[in-house]
């Protein structure tokens, strides 16, 4: 297996800002796009960090993403509001949907927007977090790509498909639910590949419905659905919420994170503000005990600690020693991207 980069984070967003900038997003929006990507690695979510950078460039340099900073609002009503985000950025276009559907909750309670023609928008979670840390519940869901079928088909019928849930807890991070409904993600599998090593044996198929440990064998056959028929179930719905209820695409008009086809995919975002529910610290204080409820709890033999969700992730991103590592085949792909941007090299990259 070939080493990895050691790099400075500092310095790596500051890169993958420039690249950004010199492929057409706006300076603020190249600069929250490196964060988003860069704080996904920090986090344990290397598949939806800068793994992705390289693809996301390529839309912008063949102009199949845009380089607008906001959606378009369709329609709106009352809490409920329709964005169009028209095949820009998808962290720009998931923060400014969030962030309208916190407004929007603010004024009735509960809120919902719908986005469509949006790009990947990396780790959902991020976007629950946001709300969260604003005193609301909230939560995120996405359609993608078909790459997993019904348990016992042979055709690819629903994608990895993420929901996200996440809520504050008093003097605490908050709680953050995020999972795929696949066992594994296709970035997860593009980021095996490329530090060379093999999945898990419940991940995928190959093309001819058998297990597969390979990579690249995965990318051509079948995801595995988390939780069996369960996790087929809620892919299924996700898909169709997220893109009916946007007017939006889902199942085969969906496109592939790079390439010239629109990316297409549907979004749904929820936000409840606490204090039209009940005094918002008497939510946090029974947050409170439910967290502890968990970690205090008896542990199974051999088990020193217990988590709940989002706290590993949030534990790595407050703990980071300003050090990270890029894999090499990343760290080469960015290097020829930032050749043709006329983006000079940082040191960790030569």
């Amino acid at each position: 297996m070939k080493s990895p980069k050691a790099a400075n984070v500092p310095d790596v967003t500051a890169f993958i800002s420039e690249l950004f900038s010199a492929a057409g997003l706006a300076t603020d929006a190249a600069h929250r796009v490196a964060g988003a990507l860069v704080e996904a690695d920090i986090s344990g979510r290397v598949s939806h960090g800068i793994l992705q950078a390289d693809g996301y460039l390529e839309r912008l340099v063949n102009g199949t993403m845009s380089t607008a900073s906001h959606p378009k609002i369709i329609s709106e009503s009352g809490g409920v509001v329709v964005l169009d985000a028209a095949d820009m950025e998808g962290h720009l276009m998931a923060e400014e949907a969030m962030k309208i559907a916190v407004a929007k909750a603010r004024e009735f309670g509960i809120s919902a927007v719908s986005v469509r023609r949006g790009y990947h928008c990396g780790v959902a979670g991020r976007y629950v977090r946001m709300a969260a840390e604003q005193g609301c519940a909230a939560l995120a869901m996405c359609n993608s790509k078909p790459v997993m079928s019904a348990p016992g088909g042979a055709e690819r019928l629903v994608g990895t498909n993420p929901v996200a849930i996440g809520f504050p807890v008093k003097d605490d991070t908050p709680v953050v639910f995020d999972m795929a409904t696949t066992e594994g993600t296709i970035g997860a599998i593009r980021q095996k590949l490329a530090s060379g090593q093999p999945l898990p044996d419940n991940w995928a198929l190959d093309a001819m419905g058998n297990p597969t440990t390979d990579p690249a064998t995965a990318l051509a056959g079948f995801l595995l659905p988390t939780g069996g028929a369960k996790g087929f179930g809620l892919s299924f719905v996700i898909d169709l919420l997220s893109g009916a209820l946007a007017s939006g695409g889902w199942g085969p008009t969906l496109g592939e994170m790079k390439g010239e086809k629109p990316y297409n995919a549907s979004l749904l975002f929820l936000a409840l503000d606490i204090r039209h529910f009940r005094p918002i610290d008497a939510f946090l204080e029974d947050a409170r005990a439910g967290v502890e409820r968990i970690r205090q709890s008896k542990k199974a033999e051999g088990t020193d600690r217990l988590f709940v969700p989002g706290e590993r992730s949030a534990e790595m991103i407050a703990t980071n020693n300003g050090k990270m590592t890029i894999a090499l085949p990343v760290a080469e792909a960015l290097g020829a991207r930032a050749v043709q941007l006329k983006v000079a090299l940082p040191a960790f990259l030569r």
